[in-house]
C-alpha cells in the first residue's frame, strides 16, 4: 500500500530518498545494504527500484561478491529528480502532466487562462488536456495559489473556462508542482505539506 504523502520526509517520497543516495555514490560502487542505510529505505521499495534502475540502464551490477551481495554503479546520472520508471524499466508519465503545467504557470510573466496553458504546457510526448488544465487552475485557485485576473462569463463549463488567473510571487514555493490528490486534497511537496482540502459534509461522510 502507497504511505500517505505528509509521511514523506522533507517532502521527498523514499524512489527520491533511494536516488539521492546513489547519486551521493556516483563514484564509486555500492550495495543495497549502503543504499538502505544512506536513505532510510529498505525492503521492496529498495529493492524494485533499484531493479527499475537497473532494466532502464541507469545503474549496473559490475560484480558479486560471497554471500550473493552485488555490487552496483551508476552509469547514466540523469540529474536531481528519480528517474519515474515502471519495475520493467519502461518510463512512466503519471504526473508529468501536473509538471509541465506548474512549470509553464512559473515562466509565465503576465496571466493565463486554460486554452492557453493547455497549449503552452503541451509536448509531443505529454499531451495537457483543455479539461485537465482548467480543472487544475480552479483547484489551485482554491488552495490559494492562483488570483483571478478577469473572471468568466457566462454559465457554460466553456465560458467558465475563460477565466484568467495569475499565479502569486509568495505561493510560487518551488519546482516541484503542487499535486492534486485523489482524496481532493492538494499537496505541495516543496513545504511538504497539505495546504488545502476540500470541505467535506456530513452527507459527504456518510454517503462518500
Amino acid at each position: 500500500m502507497r504511505k500517505p504523502v505528509t509521511t514523506y520526509a522533507g517532502g521527498k517520497g523514499p524512489r527520491q530518498r533511494v536516488w539521492e543516495a546513489i547519486r551521493a555514490q556516483r563514484d564509486a560502487e555500492w550495495t543495497r545494504v549502503q543504499i538502505a542505510g544512506l536513505s532510510g529505505i529498505d525492503g521492496s521499495t529498495l529493492s524494485s527500484y533499484i531493479q527499475s534502475l537497473e532494466h532502464a540502464g541507469i545503474v549496473k551490477m559490475v560484480r558479486q561478491t560471497p554471500g550473493a551481495r552485488k555490487h552496483y554503479r551508476l552509469i547514466n546520472d540523469e540529474g536531481v529528480e528519480a528517474p519515474r520508471l515502471r519495475t520493467d524499466g519502461s518510463r512512466c508519465t503519471r504526473g508529468l502532466v501536473q509538471e509541465q503545467m506548474w512549470r509553464t504557470l512559473r515562466m509565465m510573466r503576465g496571466d493565463t487562462n486554460a486554452r492557453e496553458l493547455a497549449a503552452h504546457a503541451s509536448t509531443p510526448r505529454i499531451p495537457v488536456a483543455f479539461g485537465t488544465a482548467n480543472e487544475y487552475l480552479k483547484t489551485l485557485k482554491k488552495a490559494g495559489y492562483l488570483e483571478v485576473t478577469l473572471p468568466g462569463k457566462g454559465v457554460s463549463a466553456q465560458r467558465c473556462a475563460l477565466a484568467r488567473y495569475r499565479l502569486i510571487s509568495s505561493c510560487n514555493t518551488g519546482p516541484r508542482p503542487p499535486v492534486i490528490c485523489k482524496t481532493r486534497t492538494v499537496y505541495d511537496p516543496n513545504v511538504d505539506k497539505i495546504v488545502w482540502q476540500a470541505p467535506v459534509s456530513d452527507e459527504d461522510a456518510i454517503y462518500g
